[in-house]
């Protein structure tokens, strides 16, 4: 009987997801994707995990219980530090065992410590411990890990190229339904369909009359659709260019860490305030929003940042985006809908 293992659509799914689905499946494993975020979700979240935690931990939680009697285990990466510079959220360190604590009835955890401070190899080695684990041999383990590492490096040429995470995933799934031999993928020949899949971010809008916005966060609030009220979507709606952190390549935001009077503790931080410098340099955007949650911790200081930041690029307009899990759509668009306006008068009278 093939081995299922879920993986819950919440926090790192967004980041990682085609290179941890790749890795799992040529191990010879059915992944089990939990469905999109919903209510139920969310007030199940609620329900298991502690009160003062925020809404993508609830939010996790919920995803995790959802996939309790589909799965025989759950994927949850110890995410320590993946650049070797700064660590992750605490939270994200310790999601295994709050999972464990919190969650009724759950399958086992697969929970491989990813730290690249404890050498180049350290990931390697943690993920063939999950081969192990699964049934797998070692060569079975390194090559799945060559093609997930391939994958992703194809996933984030399709995110540098303005596509939201769920339009690259859609395209990475029919790159790889299509190969021939699989057994050697080249990066090379996947990005040849970058050109053709360009089409799918037409919602981004692309008109250099259109306000141009950038929209930051961490990704895990930027694309839950269900969290944000559908905010891509509804910028969209009113006309606005969206540009999202994961849509300036790797080495654009690492160039721009020079620029950081400190380097935040913080993984996701550090993306979100090079990314924005980016945004400055190349005189992307017209205004910025930053989605941050309710009691955030990391944020409290990143969106304090960002303010001061605008303000020395000439007023640039910033409006500050929280959300929790009692955050209403009519609301959201209201404040949208009046930078929205701003911003076009703004650009008018420029």
């Amino acid at each position: 009987m093939t081995i299922r293992v879920g993986i819950p659509r919440s926090l790192a799914y967004y980041s990682f997801y085609p290179q941890w689905k790749t890795y799992l499946e040529e191990l010879g494993t059915e992944v089990v994707l939990s469905p999109p975020t919903t209510k139920d979700i969310v007030d199940q979240g609620i329900r298991d995990t502690v009160t003062d935690a925020c809404i993508p931990i609830k939010v996790f939680h919920g995803h995790v219980a959802a996939l309790i009697g589909q799965v025989d285990y759950i994927l949850i990466p110890r995410l320590v530090s993946i650049d070797g510079e700064a660590t992750l959220c605490p939270k994200f360190l310790g999601l295994s065992d709050m999972i464990k604590a919190s969650v009724a009835d759950i399958p086992p955890l697969l929970t491989p410590r990813l730290d690249i401070r404890d050498g180049r190899f350290a990931p390697l080695r943690a993920w063939l411990d999950v081969a192990k684990i699964l049934g797998a041999g070692r060569r079975k383990g390194l090559l799945a890990y060559r093609r997930a590492i391939q994958v992703g490096q194809y996933y984030e040429a399709l995110l540098a190229n303005h596509m939201l995470p769920n339009e690259a995933m859609s395209v990475i799934e029919k790159w790889w339904a299509s190969l021939q031999d699989k057994s050697s993928p080249s990066l090379a020949d996947a990005r040849s369909g970058i050109a053709s899949a360009q089409a799918s971010t037409e919602m981004l809008g692309d008109s250099s009359k259109q306000v141009r916005l950038g929209v930051v966060g961490y990704p895990y609030m930027l694309y839950d659709e269900f969290v944000n009220c559908s905010l891509l979507a509804n910028l969209k709606r009113l006309g606005a260019t969206v540009l999202t952190p994961e849509m300036v390549p790797a080495p654009s935001r690492k160039a721009q860490a020079k620029k950081q009077p400190k380097y935040l503790f913080w993984y996701y931080s550090n993306q979100v305030i090079r990314a924005t410098y980016h945004f400055f340099q190349e005189k992307m955007i017209d205004g910025l929003i930053h989605v941050t949650a309710f009691g955030c911790g990391p944020d409290a200081m990143v969106d304090k940042l960002l303010e001061l930041d605008c303000r020395k690029q000439n007023r640039l307009p910033y409006l500050s985006l929280c959300l929790d899990e009692h955050t209403g759509v009519a609301g959201v668009m209201t404040r949208l809908e009046a930078f929205i306006d701003m911003l076009v008068r703004r650009k008018g009278d420029s």
